[in-house]
């Protein structure tokens, strides 16, 4: 395995174990992950983990960080993903090959995970945290409220997923602008729905240079936010290191723990905007995939969208409840 990509794994390692452990370690057991859940389905059974040196199951979660000698177990026809450290692939575990032991990672595999897994504090976004989670609040129905941009929102893009989307009424009409340093570069009116993909044939966006995107609906004032295309170097570099990770993981994990991968890495690397438009794809694919609504949910928050993030969370923890709590 080359050495870029030795790194990028590491990297891509730190990500997938930022996760909350389930309890302190017990005497004699090492705190470094084994392994993380990074799917999970519920349906009509519940997945549980019995950390090592423990005899109480606890109700299992997404981006939970699991450690050597911790059981993972599903009843009926509940199941989980579990990402293995160390570039060991990933196991689904089923009320088939319940219970599942977590195995030690190789030692040189360990040490290396170790040293990554110290970037977990700029990776917290992607982590369960031991605070609660905001929930969503029942608004009352009034007039139309403003526009609401989601992406991009105050942070860099690759450059070839110049793709802007809001929130807002399906019966509003909106004015698009992208400015820049020297004024309007683009101007659309009458657009509906709240997808705007930037035109092939449309000014050349500059790399490194501030631009706004400004939605204006109605008589409200217009909403805006600020992007920066990012430059060549970096956007191939980027996209290098995102086609070693799929060259690396995409043989051996699943399609949505792999999505989760990707957008760990883009959002580590600032890349919110295009880490939300895959999860965005991932989950009109599988709409029921508590995890992805939880890392949507964390990067709503990052954006300063509170309301959003704490819908994505209830979306989450619904899925999670299951049938018998809904």
């Amino acid at each position: 395995m080359s050495e870029t990509r030795r790194r990028v794994l590491g990297l891509i390692m730190a990500v997938a174990f930022a996760g909350q452990c389930l309890a302190p370690p017990a005497e004699g057991q090492g705190s470094e992950s084994a392994g993380m859940i990074t799917e999970i389905k519920v349906l009509r059974g519940q997945v549980e983990v019995r950390p090592a040196g423990i005899q109480e199951w606890r109700k299992a979660g997404p981006l939970l960080a699991l450690r050597a000698g911790d059981t993972v177990r599903a009843t009926e026809d509940a199941s989980t993903v579990i990402l293995l450290s160390g570039g060991r692939g990933s196991v689904r575990v089923t009320r088939a090959n319940s219970p599942f032991v977590v195995a030690v990672p190789q030692a040189g595999e360990s040490k290396a995970q170790k040293a990554m897994t110290l970037l977990e504090t700029s990776l917290g976004f992607l982590a369960t945290t031991a605070k609660e989670e905001p929930r969503a609040t029942l608004s009352t129905r009034g007039g139309p409220r403003p526009p609401v941009i989601l992406s991009p929102r105050n942070g860099p893009v690759l450059p070839d997923s110049l793709t802007f989307e809001w929130l807002g009424s399906r019966f509003s009409r909106y004015t698009v602008r992208i400015a820049g340093p020297k004024g309007v570069v683009l101007e659309k009116k009458d657009l509906t729905g709240g997808r705007f993909d930037y035109p092939t044939d449309a000014p050349t966006l500059t790399p490194g240079v501030r631009y706004t995107i400004q939605v204006v609906a109605g008589n409200h004032p217009a909403q805006q936010a600020w992007f920066e295309v990012l430059d060549p170097t970096r956007a191939q570099g980027i996209r290098q290191n995102v086609k070693e990770l799929e060259q690396a993981f995409g043989p051996t994990v699943s399609p949505n723990t792999l999505v989760a991968l990707r957008a760990g890495f883009l959002a580590r690397n600032g890349l919110v905007h295009d880490a939300r438009l895959i999860l965005v794809a991932a989950l009109a694919k599988d709409p029921d995939e508590p995890t992805l609504h939880l890392l949507l949910g964390k990067l709503y928050e990052a954006a300063g969208l509170l309301e959003q993030a704490a819908e994505a969370f209830d979306e989450a923890r619904f899925l999670m409840s299951g049938p018998a709590a809904r």
